[in-house]
């Protein structure tokens, strides 16, 4: 997906700790959240990695050109065991318009 957005809100860079489910190694993941609009929808859009910690504060003022993919993550929840999908959106590029 690629678009022209205004970046309504930046978090904190935030930094997470979790097990490798193949290597079982404890890893660690950096990401900072911006929350976006088009002008018509909003929504939320996570840089990763090393990125997130180079990551400059963005300007709401300024509209930025965003390449984004999306990814569907599949889960069986733990108190119903009911198959749930959260929609995953990672800014995979991002520049200034």
């Amino acid at each position: 997906m690629e678009a022209t957005v205004r970046i309504l809100n930046q978090s904190a860079l935030a930094t997470r700790q979790y097990v490798d489910r193949k290597t079982g190694e404890q890893k660690v993941i950096h990401s900072v959240s911006l929350r976006m609009t088009d002008g018509i929808d909003t929504f939320l859009g996570e840089i990763t990695g090393e990125r997130a910690v180079n990551c400059p504060k963005f300007d709401p003022q300024y509209l930025y050109q965003v390449q984004c993919s999306m990814v569907v993550r599949e889960w069986n929840s733990q108190q119903t065991g009911e198959a749930m999908q959260a929609t995953t959106i990672y800014v995979d590029k991002i520049s200034m318009k």
